[in-house]
């Protein structure tokens, strides 16, 4: 009887698994990294009025999210990493009587660094693309070399990818820490006492929207009379209402300091025919002469 020889198996289908295999850990590696940059990009800068800001974090959360890798990437090297000598100047924002929070978080690279940097970041980008819509192409896994040629690809793109992932997680790290100073100042009675109050960490004022004012317009709400709110009717409203609203918490010595130095009111003054006494009026300036002198 004859012996049977085996025929050789055929090895392609074993190296597509392999390559399928590969090709697989590095789309997901890049997806963790996709994620983690959206991340990043999404929180990496706040602004808007303290009230707003969480919805304004989902928002940039939701946008981040719709965008791609490429676009995510040209993102991250606009607003995260900046050269030494183009800080960004702060904006001059319009005149407003509301309080406005800005926080950025950035890092600064050396000239070079930057370019090898933004270069590095161009070349992941590129990578990604050519292994989404390009492998097949560039590589025959119907054959042994095609497929040997493919693993040897894949085994540098996921070293190429980690690299970059390590170091997107050093930067986030970074990051997270400025975000959690920042989380911890907004829990300080300051942080507190500027939002509520409008009065800064130096002790400076922002009248148009502090505690204060905002208190004597209630008043005005509740107690004008033509237009015009008695002074002494509003303070006492104000010290039954809001006891924690007083002139000197502000640096004032009197209401009418507070009129005076706000700028955002008007006062008129009326003799009492009865016992001569004076009346102290005041009414809300229109806002856009709020600024004026009295």
């Amino acid at each position: 009887m004859d012996e049977i020889i085996p025929l050789p198996s055929d090895p392609v289908p074993d190296l597509q698994r392999t390559v399928q295999r590969k090709l697989g850990r590095c789309m997901l590696q890049l997806q963790q990294y996709e994620r983690l940059l959206k991340a990043m990009v999404a929180h990496s800068e706040l602004s808007g009025p303290p009230e707003r800001l969480q919805a304004i974090r989902d928002e940039n959360v939701a946008c981040a999210h719709k965008k791609t890798l490429g676009t995510l990437v040209g993102m991250l090297t606009e607003s995260y990493l900046k050269l030494p000598d183009l800080a960004d100047e702060p904006e001059q924002a319009e005149p407003s009587d509301q309080i406005w929070v800005s926080f950025r978080c950035q890092m600064e690279l050396p000239e070079e660094r930057y370019a090898e940097t933004k270069a590095a970041l161009k070349e992941l980008v590129d990578l990604r693309n050519e292994l989404v819509h390009h492998f097949l192409q560039r590589f025959d896994l119907w054959s042994v070399d095609g497929c040997i040629a493919a693993e040897s690809y894949l085994d540098e793109s996921n070293e190429t990818i980690d690299g970059h992932y390590l170091t997107l997680r050093d930067w986030a790290k970074s990051m997270d820490e400025a975000r959690q100073y920042m989380v911890s100042f907004m829990q300080t009675p300051e942080y507190r006492d500027f939002v509520i109050n409008g009065i800064g960490p130096d002790g400076t004022v922002h009248w148009a929207s502090s505690g204060i004012t905002n208190c004597l317009r209630e008043a005005e709400t509740k107690l004008a009379q033509a237009g015009w709110t008695p002074l002494f009717e509003a303070i006492h409203w104000i010290s039954k209402t809001y006891p924690e609203q007083t002139p000197k918490r502000y640096g004032c010595g009197s209401w009418r300091h507070v009129i005076h130095a706000s700028q955002q009111f008007e006062i008129r003054k009326q003799s009492q025919a009865d016992n001569g006494a004076t009346v102290v009026w005041y009414r809300s300036r229109p806002r856009e002469t709020s600024k004026e002198q009295e």
